[in-house]
């Protein structure tokens, strides 16, 4: 017992003089601006003992002895060495590591430093991504990359959203760029969790996608998902809850409005109209002073959630990353409601010395539940004078009224026109639901045999089958409430591989280097569609058991295309300093005929890094400088298959009462059908100010689209109305620009913002080869742009001292007016004296997005404000029944109408009879400006990670949409939606977070 204790004495009088012989070393690291640098790591070398430093860039460290070395070390600058000697106080400066920093941009089948792209890419990080929560990751590129216009599908949960790169180029074909997902050409953006993103390379001009050729008309968007990386295991999540709720909703009439404007100001206004008759029960609810809100009983807040976990690491020779998500997002509609389920893998494997493998592969399902198209419309159109419970009606007899399970089929109101909203909305009655599976994937090989030389094969695939299905009972409209149910399936079956080959040499000689890449690729596509619809089902089984139905219809079709490719790219650079790229690529598609299926798409971009020059040099505020010049064709490759031919159609005949069915044709084929194609000029101009402290990128661009194919009319004695042929020219021309700013950084505090503007201007040059100047059942109109409005234009409303001039055009006080361009004293539609202009276009004249991110200490704040300028639209609630104010049947938009106590210039008055040309007030200026998203979040000190192991935590708080400001009549003006096929806007409020270890 007494050697215990004496060895135990000796241990511990061991330890204390360790303890004392060890030196307390502090101090503060800071980079080149003497920036403090929170988080970085001092190491006493050869050992795993070490510390990081806090918000200030503070650090406390315990060292053995004074032979000891610091290592200091941080992402993006060089790591430094430091002896302790006799000192207590260590403050460190550190550099920037300017390899490491050195921006990698990722461009079609290759990547290369930013230094060195010639094309104009704009770029959306990982960072920007996380920051807007977005549940389509179409969303995270709204506001953040100049010349992008993003614009959501429907307000419905899951809705995905349309993307147009520099304008629309294509009259009757698609706009919408191509989407390249980790390699896989033609991937689904909606099928991505955005978590899973890593960067969005947005390729706009034709120099940096004519390595797409045919189809990169309409711009290019890279996305590339996460990796691993080498080290140890990463494990990390992120996940929010929230709710959304209802929001910005459209000003609808009261019942006590409602009957001031189709009885008492009608009448007012015309002493002979002759309002609708109302029920015992709504006059009752009217003078009650109650009132019923069909929108507020058919929708309410929802949850929305989304959960993601990944985990990602490496080692010397192989990296891996896995994750899964799932998202929820319920719909302000009873009833709707979108899911998805997301897993993904990748992995890249070094076999070898010179041989490399890898693949990444990407699963979704999702289900979209939409509900009654009718339902919201119904809500919209429903008299706010009824009510939603039978046994609230006095007197059903009045009405023939109908008792469904407590509600009151027609709401008291003596009018077969509008089912009760609840009625239709209840998932008894209709059903529409849509299920996706889409994989996507690729798996690669890659040989370096030579320094410098690359020679990889990729296999990529991706499938997509949706199912489609639509219930209607016999409690609907469409079903009268008398027929019984009727069903809607829909099945499409997609799927493509591409088999890409690619080459790619580097070589630097002295002040010289290249890249040169060769690429063969080969594409196909299949798609199966399947259509039938089925009536008089004896139960409710929504779109199955079809054989105890009555068939109505039932279509199949098969279309198939291919593509094969060459490529070629060289980029050459001199000095550091200049830099040239060559592209071309030869496509030969199946759809087109013989004689036009191959053509050839080149570019050449040359690129002047100013900044390195010494007259540039010599310039203090300058701190980096490039010129480029770009000029490139693409072509569109949307051209439908089989369009060179002629196609048939079943045509059904009577013989003798007995059905018979044979074949026409369907069109006139044209084998001369070509590929639009663009042609485009680049000219850019990056700058950094102060010490790159401001960044500025400015595009100009002029790009014209020829052969452009639309159906052209032509003399129905052929048995034809039209022919699509290559006929058409449109022009872009625009001005981007990109502006980065760091306004404060000090020890704690720093603020960022980010700007950019586009400006684009579309013209049509050209309808015909024989000076058509345009094409009024089409919209074409040489000199204006694509989706112009041609109509009468708004004057106001007549007044009462202009009865006398009102009444030469055949109208009365309280009409609409419009201009009579021509002066004639009429308005007329006729050819040579058509009073119609052209009114605006559904294109923005110019768009904007502002991000702002400031941090101070581990507290952060960030929001994104978006606004479009100039757009018009021809208001689809106003040109439907919600615009009627006064006709009595259905309710309408609460507006500052016209009578004759109320002469106001807005909206025409109610009870006017004589309105031939109330079309006019219905187009709208469409500008809105929108605060996307504030966030503001939180996280925990190093301190309290290291405690507890974790390598990040971050909580948030996020609200998205929560105002929009614009003077537009009704539904969101972003893209102006109609009530029958939508959701309504809202606003979400959520709580989340983020963490590692």
């Amino acid at each position: 017992m007494k050697k215990l204790k004496l060895l135990l004495i000796v241990l511990l009088l061991g330890y204390t003089s360790a303890s004392w012989a060890q030196t307390q070393i502090s101090g503060v690291v800071t980079d080149d601006e003497n920036v403090p640098l929170p988080g970085a790591s001092i190491l006493i070398k050869g050992t795993t003992v070490g510390v990081v430093t806090d918000v200030d860039g503070n650090y406390s460290l315990q060292v053995p002895d004074q032979t000891a070395v610091l290592v200091f070390s941080f992402v993006g600058f060089d790591t430094e060495e430091v002896t302790v000697g006799s000192r207590s106080v260590i403050d460190m400066a550190m550099t920037s590591d300017i390899t490491s920093m050195e921006e990698i941009v990722v461009i079609g089948y290759g990547q290369v430093e930013k230094k060195d792209v010639t094309g104009a890419i704009g770029s959306v990080e990982t960072e920007d991504i996380v920051r807007a929560n977005p549940v389509q990751a179409a969303k995270a590129i709204q506001g953040q990359a100049a010349g992008v216009i993003v614009s959501k599908q429907s307000s419905r949960p899951g809705a995905g959203y349309n993307i147009n790169i520099r304008g629309l180029s294509s009259i009757d074909y698609s706009n919408e760029p191509l989407v390249v997902i980790d390699g896989v050409m033609g991937g689904d953006m909606n099928a991505l969790n955005p978590s899973d993103i890593e960067s969005m390379e947005i390729l706009k001009d034709a120099s940096s996608t004519a390595i797409y050729g045919s189809r990169g008309a309409n711009g290019v968007i890279i996305i590339s998902t996460k990796r691993g990386a080498k080290g140890k295991p990463i494990v990390s999540y992120s996940g929010y809850v929230g709710v959304k709720t209802p929001a910005h909703l459209p000003d609808m009439m009261n019942a006590q409005q409602f009957y001031k404007a189709s009885v008492t100001d009608a009448v007012l206004n015309n002493p002979d109209f002759n309002p609708r008759p109302y029920t015992s029960t709504e006059l009752d609810l009217i003078n009650s002073g109650k009132s019923t809100d069909w929108l507020d009983e058919i929708s309410g807040p929802a949850m929305q959630t989304n959960h993601s976990v990944s985990v990602g690491g490496g080692s010397d020779n192989t990296n891996y990353h896995f994750s899964a998500g799932y998202l929820n997002e319920g719909g302000n509609l009873e009833n709707t409601q979108f899911q998805r389920y997301n897993i993904k893998g990748s992995m890249d494997s070094k076999v070898t010395n010179f041989l490399k493998v890898g693949f990444t592969a990407n699963y979704s399902f999702s289900k979209q539940e939409v509900a009654s198209n009718e339902g919201l419309r119904s809500a919209y159109r429903a008299r706010p004078t009824g009510v939603v419970y039978y046994d609230d009606i006095l007197n059903p007899d009045e009405n023939q009224d109908l008792d469904w399970r407590g509600y009151a089929s027609w709401m008291g109101i003596n009018d077969k026109q509008v089912l009760n909203p609840l009625i239709e909305m209840d998932p008894y009655n209709f059903q529409d639901e849509t299920r996706s599976n889409t994989f996507f994937g690729n798996a690669y090989l890659e040989l370096t045999p030579l320094e410098g030389l690359s020679i990889k094969s990729v296999i990529s695939a991706s499938v997509d089958n949706s199912r489609w299905g639509q219930f209607r009972g016999t409690m609907t409209k469409d079903r009268k409430t008398t027929l019984l149910p009727r069903s809607f399936r829909q099945t499409d079956d997609i799927s493509n591989y591409t088999l890409d080959n690619i080459i790619t040499y580097k070589k630097e000689v002295g002040d010289h280097d290249f890249t040169i890449t060769g690429v063969q690729s080969s594409f196909l596509e299949r798609n199966e569609e399947m259509d039938s619809y089925v009536d008089e089902i004896p139960y409710n089984s929504l779109w199955y058991a079809y054989g105890t139905a009555r068939p109505a219809e039932l279509n199949t079709k098969l279309t198939e295309r291919s593509l094969l490719s060459y490529m070629g790219r060289v980029i050459y650079g001199f000095k550091n300093k200049y830099v040239l790229t060559l592209t071309s690529r030869w496509d030969g598609a199946s759809q087109l005929s013989e004689e036009n299926r191959w053509d050839f798409f080149p570019s050449a971009a040359v690129a002047w890094r100013l900044g390195e020059e010494k007259f540039i040099k010599n310039i203090d505020a300058i701190s980096d400088m490039k010129l480029r010049v770009s000029y490139g064709l693409v072509g569109n490759s949307s051209v439908d298959p089989y369009s060179t031919q002629a196609r048939l159609i079943n045509t059904p005949y009577d013989f003798d009462g007995a059905d018979a069915y044979g074949f026409a044709p369907e069109n006139l084929a044209d084998k001369d059908l070509r590929w639009e194609k663009s042609k485009e000029l680049n000219i850019g101009l990056e700058m950094g100010l102060v010490n790159n402290r401001i960044s500025t990128v400015l595009e100009v661009y002029n790009r014209k689209t020829v052969d452009l194919i639309y159906n052209v009319q032509i003399p129905t004695s052929s048995g034809f109305s039209s022919v699509a042929t290559n006929v058409g020219e449109v022009a872009n021309r625009g001005v981007e620009l990109t502006l980065n700013t760091v306004n404060i950084v000090n020890n704690k505090f720093k603020w960022t913002t980010s700007i950019n503007f586009a400006k684009n201007v579309n013209e049509v040059l050209s309808i015909g080869t024989d000076g058509i100047q345009q094409d009024i059942a089409t919209g074409l109109f040489v000199g204006q742009p694509l989706n112009a409005h041609y109509d009468y234009e708004f004057n106001g409303i007549w007044q009462l001292d202009e009865a006398a001039a009102a009444m030469e055009y055949d109208q009365v006080p309280g009409s609409v007016k419009v201009v009579d361009q021509n002066n004639d004293g009429m308005i007329s539609s006729n050819e040579g004296i058509d009073d119609r202009t052209i009114l605006g276009s559904e294109q923005p004249d110019w768009t904007m997005g502002i991000t702002n991110k400031l941090t101070y200490g581990n507290f952060d704040l960030s929001f994104l404000i978006y606004t479009s300028q100039g757009a018009m639209y021809r208001n689809s609630m106003l040109s439907g029944t919600m615009g009627e104010v006064g006709v009595g049947r259905y309710n309408a938009l609460n507006l500052d109408y016209w009578t004759v106590n109320n002469p106001t210039n807005e909206y025409y008055g109610p009870g006017i009879t004589s309105n031939p040309h109330r079309s006019a007030i219905f187009y709208q200026n469409a500008s809105f400006l929108r605060i996307s998203d504030i966030t503001f979040g939180y996280t925990l000190p190093r301190t309290v990670l290291e405690k507890y192991g974790f390598s990040n935590f971050r909580l948030y708080a996020q609200v998205t949409n929560p105002f929009v400001f614009h003077d537009f009549d009704g539904m969101d003006p972003e893209f102006n939606s109609s009530t029958y096929n939508d959701g309504i806007p809202s606003a979400t409020y959520l709580f989340g977070l983020n963490f590692s270890f």
